[in-house]
């Protein structure tokens, strides 16, 4: 016959979950407030570069129908 398995107590779970946890995040790596502004930056700079592409490329479509409405 299998055994059963013992019960544990949810108090005791909580307290061996969250120091599990504590030694993981301790083991994280964090990185430097210098890369962190400097990453930020970087992809800020990128997302509006993105958003200026989009929006120069919708307005171009626009131009281009815009005068061939014209032209029609």
């Amino acid at each position: 016959m299998a055994k059963a398995k013992k019960k544990t107590n949810l108090i005791n779970f909580f307290k061996v979950f969250f120091s599990d946890l504590k030694k993981e995040v301790g083991k994280v790596i964090w990185t430097s407030n210098k890369n962190l502004i400097k990453y930020s930056v970087i992809t800020l700079v990128f997302m509006v570069f993105i958003c200026l592409f989009f929006v120069g490329t919708d307005l171009l479509i626009a131009l281009i129908s815009y005068v061939k409405e014209l032209l029609v």
